[in-house]
């Protein structure tokens, strides 16, 4: 099967490190199996056609996770990678997946009711063994680094540790892929955490959503960023209401929940200039009509419990394992 993730550099280069991009760089946030809005920004950002085809030319699309989960378009979105996997890189352009949160707790066999009743036998008859390290989709999965740095930013799924440096961004690359491939017993710590280090969990730099940082998160933030020689760092995880900074443009928040199992969400894309300059784009007016007579004439599933079990919180989930992979 062909994995959907595009690296931009051999794999013993676990820290994904791009030469500057000949044309611009989209970042997209947590797409949360809705595959509707996936295409809207899309199209939004110029990237795709109506038929769902690659017309980026040489642009560079970094996914920022958090593909599945929550939404019954789980597998739909996974082949639609795939193909635009293949169809970018005809016309100049890439395609970077990272790992976010929710791909991690599908690998650890913890899911559980993140995963809609539709989505439940997509990638097979038992999800759990569809996701565990060392599996067919684990396997694909460990192409998707956790932290990559394209052009002038570094892109992460939620965060990025104050200490980061190439050297430990690098490492905790290769041991994630490592972990996936089935060639060591656990996860790497900062995957299984949710303090202030971990970066598919913390939500230092976009919670309380639209807000400001702190002044000394900033400050460590903008250290990092200079050990790392880039400008700035774009993050998912926490949506927010629009797509917006704060640092002083350190830092982008471009996960805007819009998936229709999130929150339906503003349907933007952060798109990044060959000279650096940030900009967001939007849908037009037109675009947003046309979106929302669709919506009205389809009902959204609800995201529905397993049977007898609560729905979880990330701590939850992670304390209280839905399968064990040892078993």
């Amino acid at each position: 099967m062909t994995s959907f993730i595009s690296l931009l550099l051999p794999l013993a280069d676990a820290l994904i490190v791009a030469p500057p991009p000949p044309g611009r760089v989209v970042a997209l946030g947590d797409l949360h199996g809705d595959f509707q809005a996936t295409t809207r920004v899309l199209r939004t950002a110029q990237l795709i056609d109506e038929e769902h085809s690659w017309i980026g030319g040489d642009a560079t699309l970094v996914q920022l996770g958090d593909i599945l989960d929550r939404g019954t378009e789980e597998r739909m979105l996974w082949d639609f990678f795939v193909r635009l996997r293949e169809e970018a890189p005809l016309a100049g352009g890439k395609i970077v997946t990272l790992l976010g949160n929710h791909e991690v707790l599908n690998a650890l066999g913890q899911a559980g009711n993140f995963v809609h009743p539709a989505g439940r036998e997509q990638f097979g008859e038992d999800r759990c063994a569809a996701f565990m390290p060392g599996s067919e989709y684990a396997t694909l999965l460990a192409d998707c680094p956790v932290v990559a740095i394209v052009g002038s930013s570094v892109f992460s799924h939620a965060s990025l540790p104050a200490t980061a440096t190439r050297e430990s961004l690098a490492e905790l690359n290769a041991e994630t892929r490592k972990w996936l491939l089935g060639e060591r017993p656990d996860a790497p710590y900062d995957l299984c955490h949710m303090g202030r280090d971990s970066p598919v969990w913390d939500r230092t730099f976009s919670n309380p959503h639209d807000r400001s940082v702190g002044y000394a998160h900033c400050m460590a933030l903008k250290k990092a960023l200079g050990r790392l020689g880039v400008s700035r760092l774009v993050v998912g995880h926490t949506p927010q209401d629009a797509i917006n900074c704060a640092c002083d443009g350190a830092v982008w928040r471009v996960d805007t929940g819009a998936s229709r199992w999130v929150m339906s969400g503003a349907c933007q894309a952060l798109e990044i200039a060959p000279g650096g300059k940030a900009r967001v784009l939007c849908e037009s007016q037109q675009q947003l009509e046309l979106a929302r007579a669709q919506e009205e004439e389809e009902e959204a599933d609800d995201l529905v419990p397993l049977e007898g079990a609560p729905l979880l919180t990330g701590g939850d989930a992670l304390d209280s394992p839905v399968c064990d992979p040892d078993a």
